[in-house]
């Protein structure tokens, strides 16, 4: 029997091929439309106990007016960004915080336990990552581009009040 000769077979792997054709898988550049110039990290501890988080810096130029920078991808973690523009220059900056829970209390008695929450899960980003590499999602007339960015600096530890 061949196989294109029933029709059934034959929708079904038209409808298929159609369908992994159109998949876009999210693939990395090594080049972009910008450079660069400066790329650091440290992590920082608040004065409220248990806060502590990590900002993310990048400096760079651009060779194009119509780019814009949405999101930034570091240490398994996925960051929100406000670039600023000075011309063909920018600056990003990133910063992720948290803030460590209390101990969860495990005791005979059940009311002693009263309050206790469970964990909130560990978000996983799209990407694996060295701890000096980032990933930063670039946008240029519409279209999106993943640029990575590797030998993120790491500066000495902050102490906020």
């Amino acid at each position: 029997m061949n196989i294109l000769k029933s029709p059934k077979i034959f929708l079904i792997t038209f409808v298929l091929s159609i369908i992994v054709m159109g998949c876009k898988s999210q693939s990395i550049e090594t080049s972009a439309p910008f450079e660069i110039k400066e790329k650091t990290y440290f992590y920082w501890v608040g004065g409220k106990q248990g806060t502590q988080g990590t900002t993310v810096r990048i400096v760079g130029n651009t060779k194009s007016l119509n780019i814009s920078f949405s999101k930034l991808y570091f240490q398994n973690h996925e960051y929100s960004i406000v670039p600023m523009f000075n011309g063909d220059k920018f600056e990003i900056e990133g910063n992720f915080s948290e803030f460590k829970e209390k101990e969860l209390v495990f005791a005979k008695d059940p009311s002693e336990e009263f309050g206790n929450q469970p964990k909130k899960p560990i978000k996983k980003i799209p990407f694996e990552l060295k701890d000096d590499e980032a990933v930063l999602l670039y946008s240029v007339n519409g279209l999106e581009g993943f640029h990575k960015i590797t030998g993120v600096k790491r500066l000495d530890k902050v102490y906020r009040p």
